[in-house]
């Protein structure tokens, strides 16, 4: 996906966080305005908590995700006039750093993500468990 890094932002749990611009021309003079915010999580052993199938939920982690988990958040309008795009934007950037990143730099962020994810991939395919 094309787009322009924006500002990349160290976090105090070490976490690096971009803030990416993926913003385009729908039609004419209007624009869709996207800010995507993309952090990945190195996968480690001890984000886990310790269970029998602990080292099978990390190897299927493994083949889906590799090394690194991915986090994701965008923030999208639609239709915004050319004029307008610039500020709509610096808005989103604005909303971000004041709700997203505090709780992006919360020190069992990383931990609660990987859980989450495997939730997730439990809730589509359980099968990859057994």
């Amino acid at each position: 996906m094309a787009g322009k890094l924006v500002e990349t932002v160290e976090l105090d749990n070490k976490l690096t966080v971009e803030l990416w611009d993926l913003s385009r021309v729908l039609a004419g003079d209007r624009w869709l305005v996207s800010l995507e915010v993309r952090a990945d999580v190195p996968l480690k052993a001890e984000m886990l908590p310790e269970s029998e199938e602990k080292e099978k939920v990390l190897e299927v982690l493994r083949n889906v995700f590799g090394d690194q988990v991915p986090y994701r958040y965008k923030q999208e309008r639609h239709f915004v006039d050319q004029k307008e795009k610039d500020s709509v934007f610096l808005q989103f950037v604005k909303t971000v750093k004041k709700n997203l990143l505090p709780y992006l730099s919360h020190r069992d962020f990383a931990k609660r993500l990987v859980i989450s994810k495997v939730r997730e991939l439990k809730a589509k395919d359980p099968r990859r468990f057994f």
